[in-house]
């Protein structure tokens, strides 16, 4: 069984690893990786903010492994046309498994951002619960959220940015964001093919928080992304900029654990039968596959 395997596949794995790559197998399509695959895939390795790179499955190439935004864009960021953001409580296996599902419905090479197994999931993974993950994510996004524009305001912050002459977008991540400020690099840095995000779960949230900096950092009023970028949101119901025309929003019809961590009375569209995860193998998944191959992103 592929959840044994996960559970094996590495020596003495602690009970924070063990829990989570078996919340991996029962939220992510983990058999769409190869077993091969799957062992080359480590939460000691691939921590909270690195990519991976992952192919279709027809073209057999490896899974690509970067440390940084740099290290992805030097090596395959003109490439890469779409970007995978997982959630629950998710490590690089639920990450790769996603991604690998949006390189199979379009053909295409996806960026997988590691949003698990950092400083951040501390609280969480001490109080041992993945439901508290999306309500305390959720909690957390709007405080970096407050605390950023808190120092936008402060007149020390303001002549600090007027003193640096800088005429580019400020980066004020705050320490520890390693996943939100590496989606927030591979934004600004804007790689040429890049058409479209998708967000699973608190993927969602982190998507919705790093896009409203993106929008705040560049202080424009048109950019191609606000056109041209589609954005997915699976699980999570949020209330993204309304500068970004390209939102499609997918909640299970029976996802009540989405439906807490949503924002109430915004638009989305019903998945029959559904629940919140998108393992192909367990009954009442969302076919991400297939809702995807109904959206066109033009690659």
């Amino acid at each position: 069984m592929i959840l044994d395997e996960i559970a094996n596949r590495q020596s003495a794995p602690s009970p924070i690893r063990y829990r989570n790559s078996l919340l991996d197998g029962v939220f992510y399509d983990v058999g769409a990786l190869t077993a091969d695959e799957r062992r080359t895939l480590s939460p000691m390795i691939d921590r909270e903010g690195s990519i991976v790179v992952v192919s279709p499955a027809a073209s057999n190439r490896e899974i690509r492994h970067y440390k940084s935004a740099l290290r992805f864009f030097t090596n395959e960021g003109d490439h890469v046309s779409a970007a995978a953001v997982a959630g629950v409580g998710s490590s690089v296996l639920g990450t790769a498994a996603m991604a690998r599902n949006i390189a199979n419905a379009y053909g295409v090479d996806v960026a997988g951002l590691v949003t698990g197994y950092g400083m951040a999931d501390l609280l969480t993974e001490a109080l041992g619960g993945w439901f508290f993950y999306g309500a305390m994510d959720w909690s957390r996004l709007e405080f970096k959220r407050f605390v950023e524009n808190l120092k936008d305001s402060l007149p020390e912050a303001k002549s600090m940015h007027h003193r640096s002459g800088s005429a580019g977008p400020r980066r004020m991540t705050l320490p520890g964001n390693q996943d939100s400020g590496t989606l927030l690099d591979v934004l600004i840095a804007r790689p040429p093919k890049l058409k479209l995000i998708v967000g699973h779960s608190k993927g969602a949230l982190l998507i919705d928080y790093v896009l409203d900096k993106f929008v705040a950092e560049l202080n424009v009023d048109a950019h191609p992304y606000f056109e041209e970028l589609v954005i997915v949101t699976i699980g999570t119901v949020v209330g993204l900029s309304e500068k970004f025309l390209r939102l499609r929003q997918y909640l299970g019809e029976y996802d009540w654990f989405g439906k807490m961590n949503s924002r109430v009375g915004l638009p989305y569209e019903s998945v029959p039968n559904a629940w919140h995860h998108l393992n192909t193998h367990l009954p009442n998944h969302v076919p991400l596959e297939r809702l995807l191959a109904d959206l066109p992103i033009g690659v």
